[in-house]
């Protein structure tokens, strides 16, 4: 029948004497708890027991590391004198890490409570053989007398009750053999010595509070020889071995848990009997013999090894050592991204349950970093009766791109040697805390105006606030249309090299000496960004490069003659000026000139071309009237006009016109009387002919 550990847990909480559990064995050590009985030498003087924890070298002596001594364990027997016996020689590990023992009634110690009467009677309600001990870290609890074990009174009066069990040991001997079964967790007890029963063992359920005889193992037979030391149970829970003597012969057997089968096994010479044994943990066939040294027997042979040297006792038992518990540590998930909710949980786990009081495990916890926080501390406790326990790693959310990665290692100390636990795989975890920011791009031109001039070159430069990671890192861009006035190496993408922040193009400015080609803009773009492209946008996302003209009009050339009228006499001069919108350039500037047509009424100085002085902003040239007298040759135009050359531009006013005039009459000559005689009678005649009409 398998006990639970729910109710060794329960009981445990009020077992405040004995304490902690005992402490745990590495589970590749050769160790066992021994208890040394010393009898009491002073009459009315229980007996004490040492409680030691043994480690068996291969070979040599075996080395004794003491728990406790001399501990008490005041008696619940009303009717018992001896109130503080803590002293056993059975006894057997339970899998909570306590000793469950039967008390040993000393030599030296007080009789029966006669209670006015005579031993003759009172022995009858003797009980002592039927407690039970519990042994741990700090002392010895009494736990009481087993329920259903053995049989007594409980008063020597007229009518008083008998109490039934399995077996009258009131007037002894002590139970001297007993062990726990590993697997099911019930207690085996025997008195296989002289006087006791030798061919029964009786099951108790420690978990019970008292504890409770469950039912008795009827051996086959008698163990052999006349009387035998303890016994210890293998790790399957199969069979009990132990050593039984008669003489001087020592003869070894073992006996089936479930049938009773008991079977001889090897013999060995010696003398007296082995008072403890217990299961080794470094080897399911070893089991270690104390007497007056310690021998270890190989299952299933049965066969003993050399004796080491150990401390003598008078009397004594073993226990084995429960196993430490193997402390492992994992977290999931191990990988983090710097967002709400991102928690890694860290599972400290033991192979089996933890017992009452838990099991604090070492922790060497991560390093402080603002990118993570963590419950992981210096230590984790597992609550008794749990396997596991847990703290934390929870990344800090953050929008910081580019702050990289970093590792919280949690991982399991290494424990103090006295600790009941040991480290198992794996014992450390790496919970990596990723930056989950994208990085943010942003485009700027410099200069942002050019002109059509050569060397003229703006450089965009492409930025982002976190460095590329390995392989580098693509932006889309849009480029700028193309246009005569510039080119570019801003195309469809820039890469930035792992590590870099920036990535360059240029829009380069095409040189011309064109005026009023005014002007024009170059923009460029980041596109926007696909699916997983790894950036975002930052600002700003657009840069615009003007390309300016910076080739100046031409001046405007005009002519004007003033005056714009001469007579034909001396000294008319007309003055032609022509003039320019803004000063002529060094060298000046040669206007062409369509020079008035050849005429001898005139004469001119306007040649073509005319110069208009560096700096200056006119030019001037003559139209003189030829001096006559001639009457009757009219008038005449002298037309003088700007034709487009270099270096100018002809403006409305491209033609000037000077009118000679002729300015000389024709003489009239004087009436002869003849002449006048005629225009009378015309004169006449005309007035006559108006009267007859």
């Amino acid at each position: 029948m398998a006990l639970g550990a729910a109710g060794l847990l329960a009981a445990s909480a009020t077992w405040a004497a004995a304490g902690a559990p005992l402490p745990r064995c590495s589970a590749s050590a050769a160790s066992f708890y021994l208890m040394q009985y010393t009898e009491a030498t002073a009459p009315s003087t229980a007996p004490t027991t040492t409680l030691s924890r043994a480690a068996v070298p291969a070979t040599g002596a075996v080395t004794l590391n003491p728990v406790w001594s001399g501990q008490t364990a005041p008696t619940p027997s009303p009717r018992d004198l001896s109130r503080n016996a803590g002293a056993t020689v059975a006894g057997g590990m339970a899998n909570d890490g306590y000793i469950y023992a039967m008390r040993a009634v000393g030599t030296q110690e007080p009789g029966w409570d006669l209670q006015g009467g005579l031993w003759t009677s009172e022995w009858r309600t003797h009980t002592r053989h039927y407690e039970m001990l519990r042994y741990g870290r700090d002392g010895v609890d009494n736990l009481g007398i087993v329920d259903g074990l053995g049989i007594y009174l409980t008063s020597t009066a007229a009518g008083g009750t008998s109490v039934t069990g399995a077996i009258d040991a009131r007037l002894g001997p002590n139970f001297n053999a007993a062990d726990v079964d590993p697997v099911t967790g019930v207690l085996y007890l025997a008195s296989f010595q002289t006087g006791g029963a030798l061919n029964r063992v009786f099951r108790i359920d420690i978990t019970q509070s008292p504890p409770k005889y469950l039912s008795t193992l009827d051996l086959s037979s008698a163990i052999p020889g006349t009387q035998s030391g303890d016994f210890a149970i293998d790790a399957a829970g199969e069979w009990a071995y132990g050593v039984a003597n008669t003489s001087f012969t020592g003869q070894s057997y073992r006996f089936n848990l479930a049938t009773g089968v008991v079977q001889s096994l090897g013999s060995t010479f010696f003398s007296l009997p082995f008072g403890g044994a217990a299961r080794l943990l470094n080897d399911p066939s070893k089991f270690a013999f104390y007497g007056f040294g310690t021998r270890v027997m190989t299952a299933p042979a049965g066969t003993l090894g050399n004796t080491q040297a150990t401390s003598s006792a008078d009397s004594a038992d073993a226990a084995s050592c429960l196993p430490k518990f193997i402390a492992t540590l994992q977290c999931t998930p191990t990988d983090l991204v710097d967002a709400d909710g991102q928690v890694a949980n860290c599972t400290v786990a033991l192979n089996q349950p933890a017992p009452a009081g838990g099991v604090a495990v070492a922790l060497t916890p991560a390093p402080a970093s603002p990118r993570y926080s963590t419950t992981c501390g210096s230590s984790v406790t597992v609550a008794a009766g749990a396997t596991s326990a847990a703290c934390t790693v929870t990344a800090t959310p953050n929008t910081v791109p580019g702050d990289g990665d970093v590792t919280a290692t949690v991982q399991l100390s290494t424990p103090d040697p006295s600790a009941d636990y040991e480290l198992g795989t794996p014992t450390a975890a790496l919970v990596t805390v990723r930056n989950d920011d994208l990085p943010s791009v942003s485009l700027s031109c410099a200069p942002d105006s050019l002109f059509d001039s050569p060397g003229q070159t703006a450089t965009c430069t492409l930025t982002a606030n976190a460095p590329a990671p390995a392989g580098g890192l693509t932006v889309g861009l849009v480029p700028p249309t193309a246009n005569p006035r510039y080119t570019t190496t801003c195309g469809d993408a820039l890469t930035l090299a792992a590590g870099a922040t920036t990535a360059t193009c240029t829009v380069t400015a095409v040189p011309n000496t064109v005026p009023a080609d005014g002007d024009v803009p170059a923009v460029v773009s980041l596109a926007t960004p696909a699916a997983g492209a790894g950036y975002q946008l930052g600002a700003p996302t657009q840069a615009t490069v003007l390309v300016r003209n910076d080739d100046a009009a031409p001046p405007v050339a005009q002519v004007v003659c003033t005056p714009d009228s001469l007579v034909d006499a001396a000294g008319q001069v007309a003055t032609c000026t022509v003039s320019l919108s803004e000063p002529a350039p060094a060298g000046g500037v040669n206007i062409v000139l369509a020079p008035p047509a050849s005429n001898p009424r005139y004469t001119t100085s306007c040649a073509s071309p005319l110069l208009v002085a560096a700096g200056a902003t006119t030019a001037s040239c003559l139209i003189t009237a030829t001096a006559n007298t001639v009457p009757g040759d009219g008038d005449v135009s002298a037309v003088l006009g700007l034709l487009p050359g270099s270096g100018y531009t002809v403006g409305p006013a491209a033609q000037a016109t000077v009118t000679v005039r002729d300015d000389d009459r024709t003489p009239h000559p004087v009436p002869t009387l003849g002449g006048w005689s005629l225009l009378l009678l015309a004169l006449g005649l005309g007035w006559a002919a108006r009267r007859r009409a």
